[in-house]
């Protein structure tokens, strides 16, 4: 009778304990209790994943990469506490769930499911901004999402290995890691959630798309040319953006940029780099959305203590031994391997100008004490684990691949120093003033929605504005009488464009994914 009530857990996915927390936490209706149980599927999923050993055996990077997405459910729960915004963590808990199943999954079938959990979660997150703005990116990123998910569909039909499952793959990937000119959703989407939601967004989607470039399209030269055209040209809109979750937006794209020049690299070095890039970037772009949330959340005025966590969250950008920097310089040392010493230099100075614009910058214009209260002891707590995780990565990434030590000899941190050197002697200056910032700098370069895009994404808004019109006129037309016929189509265009069917949409997902751990099962 007891082995007929045994369970396998092993035959569950992994990241299975958050997939059903966030089911659960978008059922309840109380954000305290949304929370609790998120707790209580991160310990779970960090127990089955790393104590239990029911799990499937991660390779020691993509482990940390796992753990870095578990630091980020946290992290995110943290903040919340005071941000009661059931959508974000409902849905961020899927996306970290499901971001851990797609690093243990091993197949393209498998990547293509969680990279939809992931895209369908991601959109929920978008959306539950509230404004018209965020409902617009946030079904722009379902659509590009969901379109992306059908390429690799059909290449998994064609079968790996042949020249038309390539190149789907590379479209699908390339749409999911924001490659241009399919970056906008990215530069649009995550401004416009709220704040909780923008920490969760940062970490998920793109990282796992980049996991599945390492596996998948490795050595494809034509990526090297693409990530450096991404470095280059998410940079430049730092330098005069004043929407700082917008120029952080840039900043990621740019640092993806990046990792995709290692990609097209393809020798074994620069897979490392790309991977320890990934766990760095996951920890210190969390970091800058926190301390961002909290100016946010404070109304644009500096709370004592928000200063120490930016500055915390600056220094993991680049500074030799934590988060950001080893992965950047390994995959500059292959590039100098490659002969190609030039673009290890575009990516140190890239580097370096999102450590001023995302870090600096921020330190000097908007961080100096001007109310009299002080940063949660929440937030604090979160960028201590999130610190914590890049000294992690940053120090000790020799033990997760010995192509680290690449990073660490003479040449590489000289170089770094004298960057960084630099970009704080223009950002502590008068000189920073040269460059005039306004919001959405450059937003051309990231053209939010095509006209053939626009079409299809505002499937339910323009029907909701034009039950809005027509109620309207219907109001006109019949005059007194006719009023309350004419505000009762008002109230469905509303409840249709606004979403008062949000709560519905939660209990679907939740259903979903209740559906989706049971199969696996």
């Amino acid at each position: 009778m007891t082995e007929a009530l045994a369970f396998d857990f092993a035959a569950l996915p992994a990241g299975w304990p958050l997939l059903l927390a966030g089911a659960f936490a978008a059922a309840l209706s109380l954000p305290i209790a949304a929370r609790n149980v998120g707790w209580l599927g991160l310990i779970a999923s960090l127990y089955f994943l790393f104590i239990d050993g029911s799990a499937p055996a991660l390779a020691p990077l993509d482990g940390a990469l796992a753990l870095a997405f578990h630091l980020v459910a946290a992290a995110g729960l943290l903040f919340a506490a005071t941000m009661p915004d059931r959508t974000a963590v409902a849905c961020g808990l899927i996306a970290t769930g499901a971001g851990t199943a797609a690093i243990a999954g091993t197949s393209l079938p498998s990547l293509m499911i969680w990279t939809e959990v992931i895209a369908i979660a991601s959109a929920l997150i978008i959306m539950a901004g509230g404004t018209m703005e965020a409902i617009r990116a946030g079904l722009a990123y379902l659509l590009l999402q969901v379109l992306a998910g059908v390429l690799l569909l059909i290449a998994i039909v064609y079968g790996a290995g042949t020249e038309t499952a390539a190149v789907l793959i590379l479209i699908g990937l390339g749409i999911k890691a924001a490659l241009p000119p399919a970056h906008g959703w990215l530069i649009h989407g995550y401004p416009a959630a709220t704040p909780t939601g923008s920490l969760f967004l940062s970490a998920f989607a793109t990282k796992i798309a980049i996991l599945g470039m390492v596996r998948f399209l490795p050595g494809t030269e034509a990526l090297v040319w693409i990530g450096l055209a991404m470095a280059v040209g998410g940079v430049i809109p730092t330098l005069f953006e004043s929407n700082w979750r917008r120029l952080l937006a840039w900043a990621l794209v740019s640092q993806l940029g990046v990792m995709v020049i290692g990609v097209g690299l393809g020798d074994e070095a620069a897979l490392a780099g790309v991977r320890m890039l990934a766990i760095g970037h996951v920890i210190y772009a969390t970091m800058l959305f926190l301390v961002a949330g909290v100016l946010e959340r404070a109304g644009g005025t500096a709370p004592r203590g928000l200063l120490l966590l930016t500055l915390a969250a600056t220094v993991s950008i680049g500074v030799p031994g934590l988060a950001g920097y080893g992965g950047k310089a390994v995959i500059g040392e292959a590039l100098i391997h490659h002969g190609m010493g030039w673009a290890d230099i575009v990516i140190v100075v890239v580097g370096a100008i999102v450590f001023a614009t995302a870090g600096l910058r921020p330190i000097m214009d908007r961080c100096r004490v001007t109310g009299g209260h002080t940063v949660v002891g929440r937030d604090t707590v979160a960028t201590l684990i999130l610190l914590a995780g890049g000294v992690g990565i940053g120090a000790f990434g020799g033990l997760l691949s010995p192509h680290a030590e690449a990073a660490f000899h003479g040449e590489p941190l000289i170089i770094q120093g004298v960057a960084l050197l630099a970009v704080i002697v223009f950002m502590t200056t008068r000189l920073r003033h040269l460059l005039p910032q306004r919001d959405n700098a450059l937003g051309f370069l990231a053209v939010p929605w095509p006209r053939w895009v626009t079409g299809a994404v505002d499937l339910g808004i323009p029907v909701g504005n034009v039950l809005v019109r027509l109620g309207e006129e219907f109001a006109t037309l019949l005059g007194q009488g006719g009023r309350f016929g004419g505000r009762a189509v008002l109230g469905l265009a509303r409840f249709v464009t606004y979403g008062g069917v949000g709560d519905g949409v939660l209990w679907t997902v939740a259903l979903l994914t209740l559906v989706l751990i049971v199969s696996f099962g």
